[in-house]
């Protein structure tokens, strides 16, 4: 096995402190992650030492990724082993308030929100330690070109507490939470992880890697992974993993358990779907709302200005569109959407480089509301992108206002940075029929921005279900019950429920994914085998069915008759059915807590508790990877100057600066400004600088930036074209938009799905207009292409 990397633990005089003196009971946290097929287990271990001369509580808030399904909770104290039970919310607060009370020690999982939990250690003896191990399960979401993103929160945002009428928002989920900077976190963590599958290869977005292969005793090939250096709870650690076999539609059947729950007892199915389709952009009305609140601040509205420029830049022709901001008020671009065209585009353009995170809190609910008022442009469907750093409280509220508008209105929301939350930002995304992306420090937001706006403007698989064929198998319970959008190359995950299974033995079953592109139909089968003698060991299929089950009940997505029926008599209501599901499945929710209770040996804790709340990092945004990015150069779109060439054209004066990420709030005062030759150019150069020049129409003229791009001048080119120096506008127009189409070819092939926007609506635009006799545009592309030959 390969070296680990050393672990480190600080130590003061009288144990672990916050910057107030205080102690800090929580010592280590140690990450341990299998990943097989398309889902982790993780194991968090955290350890305790209370140095007080007084028993104490400690309070830990920290967070999760919104997929993870929390199924086990352990504390070890005095070599005991105490295991946690799932009991109701207020019972198991209960049980834990009556065993502090008595002088136990006790142990507590809460989650206060679906992406927000906090463990509690209550009646720590003093000069003893303690163990806590949580295990959690989930689904790793899809990258644009198939591999899986593992992200293991480590920031926790502080939220703002906006009013809401809604009980569960009446408190803020941070309100307790004490904020250290990351540097003076007196805890450790390490991480580990071991990925069973085929492995085309294993990237961090966040951390230096050391990656090690192996074959364990069941042939299986094995990667085994571990951070470099110290992790400094300054950012999240995400790991990118590159399947050998990506894109392939695959059951999982896991057999079930003796149970009294039949959802437990039967067998449980995992399908998951990669339909790929083809697709045509469509027109729309486009609002994209950005988050100008507090938080936004620095490297936050940087990062999101950047990317609303690039949307404006790829916008087709005949759409709409307008930009909000929002904090503690909110503001429109324009009074109602207008028409894209240069005109408005040259408004938008400067208009978003000035955007500062200016307006205070965060209050999305209103502006919200208002844009679903609008009356919606006609023949153009209404798609919302909303960008923030998800620093709300008032999650449910926002997320229901989407649902009760997503008949007219789709909605994609973009999580900017460590600490984005992701119950907000998936659950806008779920709620408006639409698609959620993530975007953490040093990462790219160019592939992201336009695969997201690619889904909006192509048409989604509709009337979507799936379609169960399982001989001797009289029912399944699917969930979700709703089969939300689909996307072409985008994964669907459906679980089923085999009940009342007829026959003992094997059995072949299939399942399609069914529905229409447009007018015409499509399907996609995957087969599997149900084999009482094999399938999937353990139980994670069926906690994870069951999590997506009680999500279901939440939001009256099924039938819960049937439901009802299989949890048995006693079931009355909804709330009843989810905690249920929820105590049965070992699998906490909104209504349900784990609870340990060390019985001891009849000895009660004596002393006065001290209470200890466990401090979080803060959140330095793009900052902290300033090191990772310091070498890669950025260019601005701001950093550009018109002027009036001699021959009519407009020229452009090219600057690029060399900025880390703490340039990115849009004040390049402090940024170093360089000539730029063609030898220095590399493909993100050249990238960023053709999306900036590029008109509202799709076209580029040709003046002295473009002519740049080949090292030429702007006479040189001209000469080069087909059409002949006497050409007209529109035809050195048509010429210039060749040259760079080819030159994106030549130059940025290897990141074709940032620009492929760009080139359909520059090829859709130049195919519309009016070429000499004996010309085409087949003719004009090689001609260009030449030049890069």
């Amino acid at each position: 096995m390969f070296r680990r990397a050393a672990r480190h633990v600080e130590r003061v005089m009288h144990g672990l402190q916050k910057v107030d003196g205080s102690p800090v009971p929580l010592r280590s946290v140690r990450v341990e992650s299998t990943v097989v097929g398309y889902t982790a287990q993780v194991v968090s271990r955290l350890e305790y030492e209370n140095e007080e001369g007084n028993p104490v509580e400690a309070v830990f808030t920290f967070p999760l990724d919104e997929s993870s399904t929390v199924v086990d909770f352990t504390a070890l104290i005095y070599g005991r082993k105490i295991v946690g039970i799932v009991k109701e919310k207020e019972e198991a607060k209960q049980a834990y308030d009556d065993a502090i009370a008595k002088g136990q020690s006790a142990f507590l999982m809460d989650s206060v929100r679906r992406d927000i939990f906090t463990v509690s250690v209550g009646n720590l003896p003093p000069k003893k330690k303690a163990t806590i191990e949580i295990t959690f399960i989930m689904e790793l979401p899809t990258e644009h070109d198939g591999s899986l993103r593992f992200n293991l929160p480590s920031v926790l945002t502080p939220r703002y507490h906006a009013a809401s009428s809604n009980p569960a928002e009446s408190t803020n989920p941070t309100a307790d939470v004490t904020y250290l900077p990351a540097s003076a976190i007196p805890y450790t963590l390490s991480f580990e992880m071991r990925i069973k599958a085929d492995v085309d290869g294993v990237t961090s977005l966040t951390h230096q890697l050391m990656t090690e292969r192996a074959v364990d005793d069941d042939r299986y090939s094995v990667t085994f992974v571990q951070l470099a250096e110290k992790h400094k709870f300054d950012k999240d650690v995400v790991v990118i993993i590159t399947l050998k076999n990506t894109h392939q539609p695959h059951a999982v059947v896991e057999m079930g358990a003796e149970s009294s729950v039949a959802f437990l007892a039967n067998p449980a199915v995992a399908l998951n779907y990669f339909p790929n389709f083809s697709t045509t952009d469509a027109v729309s009305e486009l609002i994209f709302v950005i988050d100008r609140s507090g938080s936004m601040s620095g490297k936050y509205i940087g990062a999101a200005k950047e990317t609303i420029m690039l949307f404006l830049k790829s916008i087709p022709d005949d759409c709409y569109f307008n930009i909000v901001g929002f904090g503690s008020s909110h503001e429109k671009l324009f009074k109602e959407s207008v028409a894209y065209n240069q005109e408005n585009l040259d408004i938008a353009m400067p208009y978003t480089k000035s955007l500062q995170a200016n307006l205070g809190g965060t209050e999305l609910l209103p502006p919200l509301r208002e844009i679903f008022k609008m009356p919606s442009v006609k023949g153009r469907p209404k798609q919302i992108f909303v960008l923030t750093d998800g620093a709300v409280s008032n999650t449910y509220s926002v997320i229901e206002e989407v649902k009760k508008n997503a008949h007219n209105a789709r909605c994609f929301a973009v999580g900017i940075g460590s600490g984005a939350s992701t119950e907000l930002v998936r659950g806008i995304a779920e709620a408006g029929k639409g698609s959620s992306e993530f975007i953490q420090a040093g990462e790219r937001m160019q592939p992201k921005a336009m695969r997201m706006l690619k889904r909006a403007l192509a048409p989604s698989l509709s009337d979507v279900h799936i379609s169960w064929s399982i001989p001797w198998v009289s029912e399944v319970i699917q969930t979700p019950s709703k089969v939300p959008p689909v996307f072409s190359g985008d994964r669907l995950i459906i679980y089923g429920f085999l009940v009342n299974v007829l026959q003992l033995g094997d059995l072949k079953g299939s399942a399609s994914l069914k529905g229409y592109i447009g007018t015409e139909k499509f399907e996609l089968s995957i087969n599997f085998e149900v084999k009482p003698s094999g399938g999937s060991g353990g139980k994670a299929v069926h906690q994870l069915a069951i999590k997506s089950l009680i999500k279901d009940v939440k939001s009256n997505y099924t039938d819960k008759d049937i439901i009802k029926k299989q949890l048995g008599s006693t079931v009355k209501s909804d709330k009843d059915a989810i905690v249920k599901l929820s105590t049965s499945a070992d699998v906490i929710c909104s209504h349900t807590s784990f609870v340990a209770v060390d019985e001891g040996n009849g000895e009660p804790v004596k002393g006065s508790m001290n209470l200890r709340h466990i401090p979080m990092a803060k959140d330095d945004g793009y900052n902290d990877c300033s090191r990772y990015m310091r070498h890669r150069r950025v260019m601005n779109f701001h950093n550009w100057e018109d002027g009036n060439d001699s021959d009519g054209y407009v020229r452009h004066r090219r600057q690029i600066t060399r900025c880390n990420w703490e340039d990115g709030d849009g004040d390049d005062s402090e940024c170093e400004e360089e000539e730029i030759n063609d030898e220095k150019k590399t493909s993100d150069d050249i990238f960023r600088t053709i999306v900036l020049l590029q008109q509202a129409s799709g076209a580029w003229l040709l003046d002295f930036a473009v002519a740049r791009l080949v090292s030429k001048s702007v006479d040189d080119l001209d000469a080069l074209s087909p059409f002949g120096k006497e050409a007209s506008a529109v035809c050195k127009s048509i010429w210039a938009t060749a040259v760079v189409l080819a030159c994106l070819e030549a130059a940025c092939a290897g990141s074709k799905d940032e620009w492929e926007l760009i080139a359909n609506k520059a090829t859709k635009w130049a195919k519309k207009q009016t070429l000499p006799e004996r010309t085409t545009w087949g003719h004009l592309m090689k001609a260009a292409q030449k030049l890069f030959q």
